[in-house]
């Protein structure tokens, strides 16, 4: 899998799994934005907790996005106002401009070193179909107080025909952002394990989790901080949000571009920022983003973002490319807070809608309140069991489309020959079983059970990143089988080693 820029820069310390049983106050899940940001805001009330991450720290899409933290999402804030009212849009905006500045005040407090910069965020359209929609967009972010500025067109090689402008926004190295707040948090107690997948869960007096090596930990309170919730409580959450991954490609560029953010909102969904460290000053600019599991050659990807952008900003090379996945909710609000209406020591954030870095860091806030005082003004809002966006069109849209590709994926005639091509992977039947193999670089042949230990789902080749990747729920898995993104939790089995083992985890 292709690394980024920000992972590439800042290495960080590593941690090992958990090798005896705990008990602990809070044990948050995932090591990303929410879950170190959860942890320092805890740990600074004095807070017993512990993180555990299934991986490495800083690993997921919290070190694979853009950088940006921003409360301008799209256009969004006219479609939370149609949707619930005003009210809802204003305290949307309230909560992400809170989150910007608490990034801004740890910076500062905690003399990290990010490249943490103020800068203004811009959304615009070169269609002209768009403009009533971002004039829309603009009067409702008057309405609720947003400073902003709507323009006609912009200094940039694209044809503008509108775009609005959100000052005083930021970006920053998240990378390095979370491995310093890391290092704090752990200066104030907090206990971190990598590699320490949870796969079970058993609640009577506390919490009791088991580790895929069945080390148990007893917990009062619980975050489930990991991108995707790896328990569902029976709220549905893999019917309630679909999953896209977006491209992103690094280089240096050579041409005037003025410093900023900028975010196509037509279909392209083109991005692109300027970022400078060091003597490098980066164009990190992306789009191609797909449904997971759901496009029909990822290969093609980066080579077209490299051809369109280099052009464009008179880059020579892109040193870096990689790709992050994101959650999005029906209703673009995140789900933040209790798990279910039944379960008030239990906590989700997840639905982020390709904003993690402000969202994640408001869903740490929420989160601390609800902990700490047992009440959040923003806990309606995010609520997880809210109903409003349960039953709209979208919702069975997105549902249909699982169904489909879980029966598409069972009935697919798969060719019987092993790939040639290194690197290659692809479907194949041996004696009337459908497998998954793989070619790689080193010239060795992996063939997997590629049915989705989830919910069951046929999985698919991603020939960007070399993953098998499921189009109905969106758990990937590398080449050799293993978990790296849920809500799967179990590995796939290697061919003649048996079955997968499907476990969704609803209850």
């Amino acid at each position: 899998m292709n690394e980024s820029y920000w992972i590439l820069s800042s290495e960080g310390q590593r941690f090992k799994k958990l090798e005896e049983d705990l008990e602990i106050d809070t044990l948050i899940i995932g090591g990303g934005i929410v879950g170190v940001t959860t942890a320092y805001l805890l740990a600074k009330k004095g807070i017993q907790t512990a993180i555990v991450d299934a991986n490495k720290i800083g690993y997921g899409s919290s070190g694979r996005n853009t950088g940006k933290i921003t409360s301008q999402h799209g256009i969004i804030y006219s479609k939370i106002s149609e949707k619930y009212n005003l009210e809802s849009a204003k305290l949307y905006y309230e909560g992400n401009n809170r989150a910007i500045n608490l990034i801004d005040e740890i910076v500062r407090e905690n003399n990290i070193d990010c490249n943490f910069e103020r800068i203004s965020s811009y959304i615009f359209t070169e269609n002209e179909n768009y403009l009533q929609e971002l004039k829309d967009e603009y009067d409702t972010c008057k309405k609720i107080g947003v400073e902003s500025v709507y323009y006609d067109n912009l200094d940039i090689p694209f044809n503008v025909k509108g775009a609005i402008e959100f000052v005083n926004q930021a970006q920053f190295n998240p990378k390095k952002y979370i491995d310093s707040l890391l290092n704090i948090c752990i200066d104030l107690g907090v206990k971190v394990y990598e590699n320490t997948p949870i796969v079970n869960y058993e609640k009577d007096d506390k919490y009791e989790l088991k580790t895929k090596e069945q080390k148990s930990i007893n917990a009062l309170n619980v975050v489930l901080a990991s991108h995707f919730p790896f328990y569902d409580g029976l709220n549905l959450y893999f019917s309630k949000e679909k999953a896209d991954r977006s491209y992103l490609v690094c280089g240096e560029y050579n041409s005037k571009i003025p410093r900023g953010m900028y975010l196509n909102v037509d279909e392209s969904g083109i991005t692109f920022k300027t970022y400078e460290e060091g003597n490098k000053k980066l164009i990190i600019a992306g789009g191609g983003d797909h449904k997971v599991g759901q496009c029909k050659d990822e290969g093609e990807i980066y080579p077209k973002l490299e051809e369109k952008f280099k052009e464009k900003f008179n880059v020579e090379k892109f040193d870096y490319r990689w790709s992050a996945q994101d959650y999005i909710s029906f209703d673009n609000v995140p789900y933040i807070g209790y798990i279910n209406k039944n379960e008030d020591n239990i906590y989700v954030a997840t639905g982020f809608c390709k904003w993690g870095m402000s969202n994640g860091t408001l869903a740490a806030m929420i989160i601390r309140d609800l902990i700490c005082y047992r009440e959040s003004k923003y806990e309606k809002l995010f609520n997880p069991s809210r109903k409003k966006n349960l039953l709209t069109t979208e919702f069975f849209i997105e549902n249909i489309n699982v169904v489909m590709n879980y029966i598409e994926g069972k009935i697919q005639i798969e060719d019987e020959k092993l790939p040639i091509i290194k690197g290659e992977g692809k479907p194949i039947k041996i004696k009337g079983k459908r497998y998954g193999a793989y070619r790689d670089y080193d010239d060795n042949i992996y063939i997997l059970d590629i049915t989705c230990t989830h919910l069951g789902c046929e999985l698919k080749f991603n020939s960007a990143e070399k993953t098998w990747d499921c189009p109905c729920h969106a758990s990937r898995f590398d080449y050799k089988g293993n978990v790296i993104e849920g809500p799967a939790l179990r590995n796939l089995k290697l061919y003649g080693k048996g079955k997968n083992d499907i476990d969704p985890k609803l209850i």
